[in-house]
């Protein structure tokens, strides 16, 4: 195979493989989980800003989708908390608390 024939299929795998990642449209809402001694609530926007709130505070981030399903909320500091989307819910794990599963409200 010459490169000419490589570069297209290539170029179809790529987009095959983005096409099955869930949209920002998609994910996008109000999504709730039980910690130890609190509610937790994570907003999702569709403009790729969000919320996390429990009864004493609220954090603001802006969200983003990745590859297999996974979900980062990116932190004004500079940090990342990753997560992953299963049927219809969002599992993340913060260092120090057990996972947190959101389910859609």
């Amino acid at each position: 195979m010459t490169y000419r024939h490589i570069l297209p299929c290539i170029l179809f795998l790529i987009l095959t493989l983005a096409a099955c990642s869930p949209s920002k449209d998609t994910v996008a809402g109000k999504y709730t989980a039980k910690g130890n001694d609190t509610e937790v609530v994570l907003t999702l926007k569709e403009n790729g800003r969000g919320t996390w709130s429990t009864d004493m505070d609220e954090i603001s981030f802006k969200w983003s989708i990745r590859k297999g399903g996974q979900l980062w909320l990116h932190t004004k500091e500079g940090g990342v908390v990753q997560g992953e989307l299963v049927e219809g819910r969002i599992k993340l794990t913060l260092p120090g608390v057990d996972e947190l599963v959101f389910s859609p409200q």
